[in-house]
């Protein structure tokens, strides 16, 4: 009998009622979201998905469903097979990040297209510069004639290639033209 005094009056009275959330307005909740779903739909829709509905609960035969319809009962199962489709396909995780859209695609490329042709003009300037550096004139643009043809080029010899390759090699190693070609023996015993 040592119970404290107000312990038996608060075990018999109810318990506090929990405070009430505050709604937050920009969250709607989901009958709201369907009800705006079905606003915004064909009245026409919404008689077909109520008709599958019923089929699909039992409570309609499908060749009923498809007289209320006022279409065949091929086409009703069709129907039915389209929602359902439609209804896995909406059961699938949303996929995160930005929808592709052709806006979107159209303008990714178009910066894309940009990019590429700064890095062109970026390497047209600088094998220019290379030639300059090598005293090279840069190569000819294709000769068309009056027709619109284009005229061919011939190809150059073998050997001709080989001394180009040679002269390019002796403009880049430095020792090359650093050393001086020797002198024939024969001049120096006269």
């Amino acid at each position: 009998m040592n119970a404290k005094p107000g312990l038996a009056e608060q075990n018999s009275a109810t318990p506090p009622a929990p405070a009430a959330k505050p709604k937050n307005p920009a969250k709607s909740s989901p009958t709201a979201a369907f009800g705006k779903a079905l606003a915004q739909t064909d009245q026409e829709a919404r008689r077909k998905a109520a008709a599958i509905l019923e089929v699909l609960a039992g409570v309609r035969k499908p060749s009923d469903a498809a007289q209320a319809l006022r279409i065949t009962p091929m086409r009703y199962y069709l129907l039915e097979m389209r929602a359902i489709q439609g209804l896995v396909k909406a059961c699938e995780p949303a996929k995160l990040g930005p929808k592709a859209s052709p806006d979107r695609e159209a303008q990714r490329l178009r910066r894309q297209v940009a990019a590429l042709e700064r890095e062109c003009a970026r390497y047209a300037a600088l094998a220019r510069v290379a030639q300059r550096a090598v005293n090279l004139s840069p190569p000819l643009a294709d000769k068309k004639t009056v027709a619109g043809k284009k005229v061919r080029r011939q190809k150059p010899p073998v050997r001709a290639v080989k001394l180009l390759a040679r002269v390019k090699e002796s403009l880049d190693s430095p020792a090359a033209t650093a050393q001086p070609a020797p002198a024939p023996q024969a001049a120096s015993a006269l």
